[in-house]
């Protein structure tokens, strides 16, 4: 006797906008709440119909909450403002960040060109090598084919620098750099920078704020007479909430976004803020907070950020993104600990922050030094979490050491550290200055261990 295969069918799961499913559950629920004071729940019974009318919209609603994120993000021109959105191309989000010798080398041999911008051609290194010499700095070494060439020696030269300053890890200094010559011709070929080959996601616009008054679902018997004004009345309040709702659907662009204009949170003193706006900021951090989480960026709590100026620095870090992934590099780690710490550069910031690069203090490589300038308002509590999110933040390689300097001598010290702060990555000596005012300041070093 053959045995028979079948294939059993699961039940699917119902939908929470399933227009039978909800009606069953509200006449359940009508049934529970009116006791015997209710008991026809048949179609003919007028209390079912505005029941049905009130579930047919919620099943509206649940439509309207079914289309793709693009469509949400979309603009009536059918744009989408991925800038605004902080969402930016994966090419500018997931660089590869070198650390490695053999990772410098291949960065720096496909970066690295010398270019006649006229004929779209570009000349590229045939090899590029990293070594350590017995203090711990880099050797590089650049092999060109050709002829020892000056304008290709400038070109070369010029856009390593500028790579370097922007790439380069804390605590890793270029002590020799130099160009060998293998003879030949140099090799250029066409540049295709300028080929666009960005793909991404387009959504089509949906008209979120049309929703049909409720009784105008109704047959016409039901909207005509003094009856109807009541009726009109009755579902007034359902009514509200559901615009108020596909207000939130169209207002999505600007919840989540980073760019645009917040006129009711301009107010730079936290105290003169309402109730409405103060609840309405929260929403905003929690948006951006999901915006962060999806960089896997998380801010620090500190007590003595206000909830307004914690909320646009977030908003400068998410504008700013791209660079700050890169925290591993001076100038983008520095900027990264800046905002996480509710500094915006303005005269509401209760402490100053310089990063000095160890290397550049006339030690070897491995230490870096954090110095704040800070006011009597912060105790002793406050600049503990500091230092712990901060000494976190550090590379794994270097040692930090930490200053807590009183404000009043930032001026001077701002002024020695934009001697050389523009052009460090590129000299070939340290500072002798910066090494005196840090051996002068001895007594401002933070006793505590972070390991």
């Amino acid at each position: 006797m053959s045995t028979i295969e079948s294939i059993t069918i699961s039940r699917q799961e119902t939908r929470a906008f399933d227009y039978a499913t909800l009606r069953q559950e509200a006449i359940e629920l009508s049934q529970k709440l009116s006791g015997k004071i209710w008991t026809d729940y048949n179609a003919h019974d007028p209390g079912v119909t505005i029941l049905e009318q009130i579930v047919f919209s919620l099943t509206e609603l649940g439509y309207k909450t079914g289309f793709d994120i693009e469509d949400y993000l979309c603009s009536p021109d059918g744009g989408i403002d991925y800038e605004s959105q902080a969402l930016f191309d994966s090419s500018l989000v997931t660089q590869a960040f070198p650390v490695t010798l053999d990772e410098y080398s291949e960065f720096f041999k496909t970066h690295v060109f010398c270019e006649k911008p006229q004929d779209r051609l570009r000349c590229y290194p045939k090899d590029v090598r990293f070594s350590v010499d017995e203090n711990g700095f880099y050797k590089v070494v650049f092999f060109m084919a050709g002829t020892s060439n000056e304008w290709v020696c400038d070109c070369i030269f010029y856009e390593f620098w500028m790579l370097w300053r922007k790439w380069r890890c804390m605590g890793d200094h270029v002590l020799d750099l130099r160009i060998k010559w293998m003879g030949g011709d140099l090799n250029f070929v066409e540049n295709n920078e300028f080929v666009d080959d960005k793909i991404l996601p387009k959504g089509k616009h949906q008209d979120w704020m049309f929703f049909s008054p409720i009784i105008e679902l109704f047959p016409t018997i039901y909207r005509e007479g003094e009856s109807a004004e009541a009726l009109k009345k009755y579902l007034a309040p359902i009514e509200f909430v559901f615009k108020k709702f596909t207000h939130l659907l169209d207002y999505f662009p600007q919840l989540f976004s980073v760019c645009g204009n917040l006129p009711e949170f301009a107010s730079t003193n936290s105290t003169d803020l309402t109730e409405s706006v103060k609840k309405n900021l929260e929403r905003y951090d929690l948006a951006l907070n999901q915006m962060l989480a999806m960089f896997g960026v998380r801010f620090p709590k500190l007590g003595y950020i206000t909830l307004l100026r914690r909320v646009r620095c977030k908003a400068q870090f998410l504008r700013e993104l791209p660079k700050l992934l890169q925290y591993r590099s001076g100038f983008s780690w520095q900027r990264r600990i800046e905002l996480m710490l509710g500094i915006l550069h303005d005269d509401l910031d209760k402490i100053n922050i310089f990063n000095v690069d160890g290397v550049f203090a006339n030690e070897r490589a491995g230490r870096v030094h954090i110095v704040f300038f800070h006011g009597t308002e912060l105790d002793v509590e406050t600049t503990c979490n500091i230092e712990r999110f901060v000494c976190k933040e550090i590379p794994a390689h270097l040692l930090p050491v930490v200053y807590w300097v009183p404000k009043q001598e930032c001026k001077d010290f701002a002024e020695l550290f934009s001697e050389w702060e523009d052009d460090a990555p590129m000299k070939q000596d340290m500072s002798p200055r910066m090494m005196e005012w840090l051996e002068k300041h001895k007594e401002f070093v933070s006793k505590r261990a972070w390991i």
